[in-house]
């Protein structure tokens, strides 16, 4: 059965889940997913301060529960924002383009970042941008940004996959990816594989 854990200190819930790029941590609080990290992750837990070796520790949470399973100090409205983002990652991986908009988020990041974030969110599914264009679409808008700024937020992204940092590449090559370029590449192999399906 699959546990929630409460850190108390926080106010998180967190849970596990299992995925062809590897074991994720999801986090929630108030309701609103707020972290989706990768095992060895840079700046894993970042900034809600989830530590990797408590996550480790959290067994898988099923994604099309109808239950949360063990749910001491955890909240109704957390218990189900992790099954939702764990039935949202288990369509994404199945092939679908499932809507973040069916997701309650609430990433935690400085005001620069959150505008990387939603140009990223932005991104169609089996689509990239170079952080150049990114850098070019938040100056249109009137934000101030350089391609290594935009570079230094996707690395910061608390919502791996659900803000698809994996779709921003650097002009001549993949670019970098805070779970590792292994995991990058499956991601972007496994959409531009599915996107045709999906129309």
């Amino acid at each position: 059965m699959s546990r929630l854990f409460s850190r108390h200190r926080s106010g998180l819930t967190l849970a596990a889940y299992d995925s062809p790029i590897g074991h994720l941590t999801l986090a929630a609080r108030g309701g609103a997913l707020v972290g989706v990290w990768a095992r060895g992750q840079r700046f894993f837990g970042c900034p809600v301060g989830v530590d990797e070796a408590v996550a480790a520790s959290l067994e898988i949470l099923p994604s099309r529960a109808g239950s949360g399973g063990e749910s001491r100090g955890v909240t109704g409205e957390d218990a189900a924002t992790l099954t939702a983002a764990a039935s949202w990652l288990e369509q994404y991986f199945a092939g679908e383009n499932p809507s973040p908009a069916r997701l309650r988020v609430a990433p935690e990041g400085t005001h620069f970042q959150k505008h990387v974030w939603e140009a990223m969110a932005r991104i169609p599914y089996g689509h990239t941008r170079t952080y150049s264009q990114i850098a070019a679409q938040l100056r249109e808008a009137g934000v101030a940004a350089s391609p290594r700024a935009v570079g230094g937020a996707v690395g910061r992204n608390p919502l791996l996959i659900v803000r698809p940092c994996h779709r921003v590449v650097a002009a001549s090559h993949m670019g970098g990816y805070a779970a590792g370029a292994e995991a990058k590449t499956w991601l972007l192999e496994h959409e531009t594989a599915t996107a045709s399906s999906i129309g």
